[in-house]
């Protein structure tokens, strides 16, 4: 009597472990998300820029992402009164890795997860400057340097959290650690600002806070 339960237990056991597996690491759907953070930024920061991407759900674990941009700038230095613009997409490509999820657990509501990217970034910029006086020939003399090129490639490490909110939506907030990896800097002179990274230091942070449309497939 025992030997049958034991078989049925076994069985039923092997199924649920299969199952489990499927979820784990099956296509579970597409995410398509906003970055609300350009709009805020510009109300406080020297640029602006608007950014959407698009997400796959592999096993509510593994979220390949392609994120695309416009970021633009005109600023002048209330110092010098040096004039910096420019007007450009960008593109980036990486993972999310949700470390939430559990076996028990596989479609969490919320999610903590780590993020990696690699952007890149070709774009024109001008660049002006007020008239010096010299003080050898007293002439005066500026400089102005139009459709420029530059580019750039660079990193991105991070930490974010998704929450959902309604059915079929999140919010997602998330923390980035940007590094360039090389740059094309013109003979004349050096970019100020670099669409999708942000001020052209070796290193900089990021953020987004985004809204997030889950699509889901069974």
């Amino acid at each position: 009597m025992l030997a049958p339960l034991t078989a049925q237990a076994k069985e039923k056991e092997e199924k649920e472990n299969k199952n489990t597996e499927y979820k784990f690491f099956s296509f579970n759907g597409v995410g398509v998300q906003a970055d609300l953070f350009g709009y805020i930024y510009s109300l406080i920061g020297e640029y602006t820029y608007a950014e959407g991407a698009v997400e796959l759900n592999i096993g509510n674990r593994l979220y390949p992402i392609a994120e695309v941009g416009y970021g633009w700038c005109n600023y002048t230095d209330e110092t010098t009164a040096m004039r910096y613009k420019t007007a450009s997409p960008y593109y980036k490509v990486g993972f999310n890795y949700n470390f939430y999820t559990k076996r028990d657990n596989p479609s969490p509501k919320h999610y903590i997860y780590g993020l990696a990217r690699v952007g890149f970034c070709n774009f024109n910029y001008d660049v002006d400057t007020p008239e010096i006086t010299d003080p050898v020939w007293g002439e005066n003399t500026s400089l102005k340097l139009n459709g420029v090129n530059g580019a750039c490639v660079w990193a991105e490490v991070g930490a974010g959290i998704k929450v959902k909110i309604v059915k079929g939506f999140h919010m997602g907030w998330s923390i980035r650690y940007k590094f360039r990896l090389s740059q094309k800097n013109s003979t004349y002179s050096n970019m100020w600002y670099i669409p999708g990274y942000g001020i052209n230091k070796r290193t900089c942070f990021g953020g987004t806070y985004s809204l997030i449309y889950d699509i889901p497939f069974k």
